[in-house]
């Protein structure tokens, strides 16, 4: 049984090694994962954190540790975040003894949703299975030089959306909710940022692609550079909010739409492109397999609590 107790200044090079050797090990298993750590960085933010930090000992060998930072939904409740190099561990057993400290100082926080990104491996997704997180969202990449020219059917066409289209783009986004809250996702859409979505739609950097079949709004996709992330590699663009209506669906508008984004990117000097799904919603994860993308990283949600939904 491991011995947990709270990280101190003299651990924290054992938890930057343990986060660059599974990181190392995602990279080796999956290219699309990159290597690069600046580990002087992730030191500093360990030694700087507020949140506490719990580490797991076999004697004096560092065998786990675990960490979360907390942010405020747009519902108003609190989520503790537990990203790739938040968490370590050498089996479920250590895990849970980790998970069953962290996890309740949380609850006595007041923090009852607790989010895991990890990578999209059995031995790192599983053992979170088994503490009774389930699956939401899955992570992935493809590269744009995987794809051809796009083949656009009869009648479409891709325009770059303005300021003018902000209702369109809540109307595409709405039909997206509206599809996750059906069966089998069955899932409880977040109050929607109208700000947000202006601002993101504002930023010179973003592009707000809408198709149309003879003048009319039938599909869009909003893509804009990922920011950069841990894992990720230099040069991805992010696809976010794809959608088509139903009654144009299966005419291959979705996937013509992606390769002319796919092409524009590259000739911005993009070389990856990064996109996220909801793993019940069945169509958009076979969409995403057939398009070519590999998945890379899953994240897992558990909600305690009487009002857990």
């Amino acid at each position: 049984m491991s011995a947990i107790r709270l990280l101190v200044s003299s651990d924290v090079d054992d938890v930057v090694e343990a986060v660059a050797r599974d990181q190392h090990r995602a990279s080796e298993l999956n290219h699309f994962i990159d290597t690069a750590l600046d580990r002087e960085e992730l030191s500093d933010s360990y030694r700087r954190r507020q949140t506490p930090t719990w580490i797991a000992l076999d004697g004096t060998r560092l065998v786990g540790h675990l960490t979360a930072t907390t942010l405020q939904r747009p519902s108003g409740r609190v989520s503790a975040w537990i990203s790739p190099d938040a968490t370590s561990f050498d089996d479920v057993a250590t895990l849970g003894a980790l998970y069953a400290f962290a996890g309740a100082r949380w609850l006595a926080d007041g923090v009852k949703d607790h989010e895991v990104w990890t990578y999209d491996r059995p031995d790192t997704r599983d053992p979170w299975l088994e503490l009774g997180f389930a699956q939401r969202f899955r992570r992935g990449c493809l590269e744009l030089a995987s794809r051809g020219e796009p083949n656009w059917p009869p009648g479409y066409r891709l325009r770059h959306g303005t300021r003018d289209d902000l209702d369109l783009a809540l109307h595409f986004n709405d039909l997206l909710d509206h599809e996750d809250a059906a069966g089998p996702s069955f899932a409880r859409p977040e109050p929607f940022d109208r700000d947000g979505l202006d601002e993101t739609l504002d930023d010179p950097d973003t592009v707000h692609a809408v198709v149309e079949h003879r003048g009319v709004p039938v599909a869009q996709a909003i893509v804009f550079p990922l920011l950069p992330v841990r894992g990720a590699h230099e040069r991805t663009v992010h696809l976010s909010a794809v959608v088509v209506e139903p009654a144009h669906r299966g005419r291959g508008v979705a996937t013509a739409m992606l390769d002319d984004l796919a092409d524009e990117a590259r000739r911005r000097g993009f070389q990856y492109a990064d996109v996220t799904w909801r793993t019940a919603n069945l169509a958009a994860a076979a969409f995403w397999r057939a398009y070519g993308v590999t998945a890379t990283y899953v994240r897992l949600q558990r909600r305690l609590g009487e009002d857990a939904t």
